[in-house]
């Protein structure tokens, strides 16, 4: 069962790429005010807000910041609720690519921000293993780390001693994430 979730999580991640630009909107709740949006993502992508490249000979490895803005685009009930829970207690990392070669991948990931290093724990949806990955066969995983970090500051994503990003999220990605404000202050 958790690895059929996780098989349409990562299709579902796959459909949301291919369909760029596109950011669904929720229908209204009857006798209820709608829910404050947003700010407007100018690529019209969510994920791309919170996505960053590992870039390798032979493999990119996209890293996506989980957070209430992408379990919604990446995750469908029920499984959204417990990935939501899980971002707001600490931090996690989705990770996807396909190899254009054989590539040995390590699932060994940290996050450095101000000095601290925090290591992560992975969790394999598909091919997401320490070992070698053949041309083609998709790599979906999740890593969490034992905390929050700070995303009003720069953070540095690090795979094994081969490949690191640095996030610095933008002020409106960081603003899209403050929890909305309820009309009439309840």
């Amino acid at each position: 069962m958790k690895k059929t979730a996780f098989a349409v999580i990562a299709a579902l991640f796959v459909c949301v790429i291919a369909v760029a630009g596109q950011t669904p909107v929720p229908p209204p709740v009857p006798g209820r005010a709608p829910a404050a949006q947003p700010p407007a993502n100018p690529t019209g992508n969510v994920l791309a807000e919170y996505m960053r490249p590992i870039k390798y000979d032979g493999l990119t490895l996209n890293v996506l910041l989980v957070n209430n803005r992408t379990v919604e685009v990446l995750f469908q009930a029920p499984t959204k609720y417990s990935m939501r829970a899980r971002a707001n207690q600490q931090t996690v990392l989705y990770i996807q690519g396909t190899p254009s070669k054989d590539f040995n991948l390590t699932t060994a990931f940290t996050i450095e921000q101000d000095g601290e290093t925090l290591t992560g724990k992975s969790t394999s949806i598909k091919n997401f293993v320490d070992g070698k990955v053949a041309p083609g066969q998709r790599i979906d995983g999740i890593v969490e780390f034992p905390k929050k970090i700070d995303i009003s500051k720069p953070f540095t994503v690090k795979n094994g001693t081969a490949g690191s990003v640095q996030f610095v999220l933008t002020a409106d990605a960081i603003k899209a994430l403050a929890p909305a404000t309820v009309p009439g202050g309840r």
